[in-house]
């Protein structure tokens, strides 16, 4: 499971660490303009959009180390592909290929498959904290080492990333048992929607990373601007404490969650508390009060993360684990884009 965590960890290292100064790098590109650099930014969520749910089934129907592996190899071809990019198209295609590796949902279930249901809370927390980990760690090398070995060299280490991926894949992931079952061999989408609480999950699971989109447009401009006057190097004041007290929340609202059977309760609390962070940002008259109103959001935020993928594999039938989570991350990001 630990493995599994580094895997995603990597993954997202690699794909965040070029995020600081990607738009500065795109728009020095051949035929860049504002609205291409942005589809550059955000081609690598629409790939997912649409390559999470065909990932999702793949990994139910055959082996998912396989299936993993094949959307590590995408991610290596789409940063060596980013890396010697000398136009705005050619960069285009190399994030569409950096994102078409989708197997994030394909990782969580494979977590499901090798983890016990009544620690899986306590297996997405930490998943979720190592992903939170290597964010903190790619915003904080990104700028540095782009600075100092061009963006390029960023893509490179993506490169090599995805490789490290690969062999640790194959060395140190158990593969999953071959679960038999007796349910109709082909997963259809209509199923899974037409499930009360899968729909529900992936509703929440939406709704939920559509806010982090809202509040990560909104928390720079609102610091940075008239009202507070920050620099952008004073940001880190606000996402630093905000992600330490993200990560301390996560566990216990996971052990509550799981342990004690009452995510309603958890999922409750989270909405209550997203629904205060806004209005506490709204309303701030300092930037001290406007930092508590950062925090409180990615409490709700972490607090809420490890059990909405938890629940997903939980109403899910056997065969539908990777089709529902691969639907739940496509529209998650759907509301990203």
């Amino acid at each position: 499971m630990y493995y599994l965590g580094a895997l995603m960890a990597i993954r997202f290292f690699g794909l965040f660490i070029v995020m600081p100064l990607l738009a500065l790098y795109a728009m020095k590109l051949k035929g860049a303009n504002e609205f291409n650099v942005g589809i550059a930014l955000g081609a690598y969520a629409l790939s997912q959009i649409f390559l999470q749910i065909p990932f999702g089934k793949l990994a139910d129907k055959y082996n998912k180390k396989i299936i993993i592996a094949v959307g590590l190899f995408l991610l290596f071809l789409g940063s060596i592909v980013c890396a010697f990019a000398d136009n705005i198209y050619m960069l285009i295609f190399g994030r569409l290929l950096q994102g078409a590796g989708a197997i994030g949902s394909v990782i969580t279930a494979m977590i499901s498959d090798l983890v016990e249901e009544e620690v899986r809370g306590k297996a997405m927390a930490i998943m979720g904290g190592t992903i939170a980990l290597s964010f903190a760690l790619a915003m904080g090398l990104g700028p540095v080492i782009g600075a100092s070995y061009g963006v390029e060299m960023l893509f490179f280490i993506t490169a090599g990333l995805s490789v490290l991926a690969m062999i640790l894949l194959f060395t140190k992931v158990p593969t999953p048992p071959r679960i038999k079952h007796i349910y109709h061999e082909t997963t259809k989408t209509s199923d899974i929607l037409k499930d009360s609480n899968l729909f529900n999950m992936i509703v929440i699971n939406a709704m939920q990373k559509g806010l982090m989109t809202v509040a990560f447009v909104l928390i720079p401009i609102i610091l940075t601007g008239e009202d507070f006057g920050w620099g952008k190097a004073e940001l880190y004041k606000a996402y630093v404490p905000a992600m330490i007290f993200g990560l301390i929340a996560m566990g216990p609202a996971a052990v509550f969650g799981e342990k004690y059977n009452k995510p309603r309760a958890i999922f409750l609390l989270s909405i209550l508390l997203f629904g205060s962070s806004f209005a506490i940002m709204a309303y701030a008259s300092s930037d001290i009060y406007f930092v508590a109103g950062v925090v409180t959001f990615f409490i709700a935020f972490n607090m809420m993360e490890p059990l909405v993928q938890s629940m997903i594999t939980k109403f899910a039938k056997v065969h539908q684990k990777g089709a529902a989570l691969g639907i739940a991350n496509s529209v998650a990001y759907f509301a990203t884009f």
